[in-house]
C-alpha cells in the first residue's frame, strides 16, 4: 500500500505529540512476519520428527489435525504482520482495513488455543492442569493482539496506515539493532567456545566445519547490526537501505552455505534423519529474516521515490521508540507464555522438549527461571519482570510522559535479574578464565541485550533533521 501524502508546504497531521503517523505498527508487522514464518518452520520440524520417530501411528489423524491448525495459525500471523507493514488494497483498489487480518488471527488463535487444550486433555490424556496451561500459553499473544485490533485509538487507521514521517526507518532500525545484537553476541561466544576446544577435537572434520558455520553466522550478524545502527544514525534511507540490501544478499547466500556445510557434516557422521530435517529447517529459518528485511526496505524506498518532492523525509517524532515498545510487548507476551507453561506443564509431560525449550530460551534471552519448574522466588521475579516490561511497553507505544522512567526501571530490574545467577562466575573471573566460566556467563550476557538496548535507546539524543517553522504570510523563518 502506498499511502497518500500531503504536499511539502502542508503540516503533517500527527496522532498526538511525539507519536508517529503509523503508531510504530510497521515495526510490529515486521516482528509478526518473523514470528509467523519461524513458527511455521518449527511446526514443520516437529511434524517431521514425529513422523520419523513413528509417533503418528497411534493418533495419526489427531496429530495431523493439530499440525494443520498450527500451520494455519502461523500463516494467519504472518499475513496479519504483512498487512500492518505494507497494507492491502481491496478489489476496487481502495485501501483495505489493515486490522482485518489481525482480528482474524486473534479469533483463530484463541480458538486454536482452546482446541489444542481440549485435544491434549481428551485425546492424549494429559493432566487437566497441563492442558489448561498449554491452552492459556497459546492464547496469550492472540489475546494481546485482539486488544490492539479493537482499541479506539487505532480506529482512524482503518482506512489505511500511513507511512511514518521517516517511512518507518528508525523503528525498523531498532528492531534490527536488538536482533543483530542477540545474533552477534551468541555467535561470537559460540565461535570462541568451539575454537577453545582441545586440538584433539579440532583435528576432526566436524570441529573445523562448525568453526566455518559460526564464522559465517558472526559475519552475517555483524552486517545485520551495522545496518540497524546506520538506520539509527542517518535520517534518509540511502545508506541504511544499501546496508540492508547487502545484509539480505549475504544472509541468503550464507544460509545456503551453512545448510550445505551442516548437511555434509550430517552425512559424513551418518547422523539420524531427524538431524537432516533439522538442517533443512535451520536453512529455512536463516533465509526468513533477510527476505523480510529486503522487502521492507525496497517497499519503503519505492514509496519514497513515488512521493518525490511532495513529501519531505523527516525524523520520526518518537525516534523509533514505539517500535521498541512493540518489541518489549512481544517479549513480555512470550515470557508470559513460557512462564505459564513452566508452572502448569511438568517435565515428565513435556518430555525431552523441556530441556530443548529451556536452552533455546536462554540463548534467545528469554529465560525467566532456573529450569523447567521454577521455584516461588523465580516465579515472583518473573511476574515482576513481566509487569514492568509490559508497563514500559505501553508507555513507549503511547509515548506517554512516564515512558523514560518506566523503561529505566524495567531495564535496571531486568539487568539485575539476568546478572544474579552469574555472580559466582563473575567472581571466578578474578582468578582465571576457562571454558566453563564462559559457558556459565553466556546466558546472562545474552539476557542483558534487551535491557541494555532499552536503557540506551530511551536516552538516545537525536539531532533534529529540520527546523520547526511557523506558517506566516511573510517568508518562513526558523522558529
Amino acid at each position: 500500500m502506498v499511502a497518500s501524502h500531503a504536499p511539502r508546504s502542508e503540516l503533517v497531521a500527527l496522532p498526538s505529540a511525539g507519536l508517529p503517523a503509523d503508531h510504530g505498527l510497521a515495526s510490529l508487522g515486521l516482528m509478526m512476519q518473523l514470528a509467523g514464518r519461524t513458527t511455521s518452520a518449527l511446526v514443520a520440524l516437529a511434524a517431521s520428527i514425529a513422523w520419523i520417530d513413528g509417533r503418528l501411528h497411534r493418533h495419526t489423524a489427531w496429530y495431523g489435525f493439530a499440525i494443520a491448525l498450527c500451520v494455519a495459525r502461523s500463516q494467519l500471523h504472518r499475513i496479519a504482520g504483512r498487512d500492518l507493514s505494507f497494507g492491502r488494497r481491496t478489489v476496487e483498489g481502495t485501501p483495505a482495513d489493515p486490522f482485518d487480518a489481525t482480528r482474524s488471527y486473534a479469533i483463530f488463535g484463541i480458538g486454536h488455543a482452546t482446541v489444542i487444550g481440549l485435544v491434549a486433555a481428551l485425546v492424549f490424556e494429559q493432566p487437566p492442569a497441563a492442558a489448561i496451561g498449554l491452552g492459556a500459553a497459546l492464547a496469550v499473544w492472540p489475546a494481546a493482539l485482539a486488544v490492539v485490533a479493537w482499541l479506539p485509538r487505532f480506529r482512524p487507521l482503518r482506512d489505511g496506515i500511513p507511512l511514518g514521517e521517516d517511512r518507518g526507518l528508525e523503528g525498523a532500525a531498532i528492531v534490527m539493532t536488538v536482533l543483530g545484537s542477540y545474533g552477534a553476541l551468541s555467535t561470537a561466544a559460540l565461535l570462541w567456545l568451539i575454537s577453545a576446544l582441545s586440538p584433539h577435537h579440532l583435528r576432526h572434520g566436524w570441529g573445523v566445519m562448525l568453526i566455518v558455520v559460526f564464522a559465517l553466522l558472526l559475519v552475517r550478524s555483524s552486517m545485520h547490526l551495522r545496518a540497524g545502527l546506520a538506520g539509527l544514525r542517518d535520517s534518509s534511507f540511502d545508506r541504511p537501505g544499501d546496508l540492508a540490501a547487502r545484509y539480505a544478499a549475504f544472509g541468503v547466500i550464507s544460509a545456503f552455505c551453512v545448510g550445505g556445510v551442516l548437511l555434509l557434516l550430517a552425512m559424513s557422521e551418518r547422523l539420524t534423519p531427524e538431524a537432516l530435517a533439522s538442517v533443512v529447517v535451520a536453512c529455512w529459518l536463516l533465509v526468513t529474516w533477510p527476505m523480510i528485511v529486503k522487502r521492507y526496505f525496497h517497499q519503503r524506498q519505492f514509496a519514497e521515490l513515488l512521493a518525490g518532492d511532495r513529501v519531505a523525509h523527516r525524523r520520526a517524532p518518537d525516534a523509533g521508540l514505539t517500535g521498541l515498545g512493540w518489541l518489549l510487548a512481544g517479549h513480555a507476551a512470550l515470557v508470559t507464555a513460557v512462564l505459564i507453561a513452566q508452572l502448569t506443564i511438568s517435565r515428565d509431560v513435556a518430555g525431552g522438549a523441556a530441556r530443548a525449550i529451556d536452552n533455546a530460551l536462554v540463548l534467545g534471552g528469554l529465560a525467566v527461571g532456573r529450569g523447567w519448574s521454577p521455584d516461588a522466588g523465580d516465579t515472583g521475579l518473573a511476574i515482576a519482570l513481566i509487569v514492568l516490561e509490559a508497563a514500559a511497553a505501553i508507555a513507549l507505544i503511547r509515548m506517554s510522559d512516564q515512558r523514560r522512567p518506566l523503561a529505566v526501571i524495567y531495564a535496571l530490574f531486568a539487568g539485575a535479574v539476568a546478572l544474579a545467577p552469574a555472580v559466582p562466575a563473575l567472581r571466578a573471573l578474578t582468578h582465571h578464565l576457562n571454558l566453563w566460566t564462559v559457558i556459565r556467563l553466556l546466558p546472562s550476557a545474552v539476557q542483558l541485550v534487551l535491557p541494555v538496548a532499552t536503557l540506551a535507546l530511551v536516552h538516545r539524543v537525536v539531532a533534529p533533521a529540520a527546523w520547526a517553522r511557523y506558517r506566516r504570510n511573510t517568508p518562513d523563518r526558523p522558529a
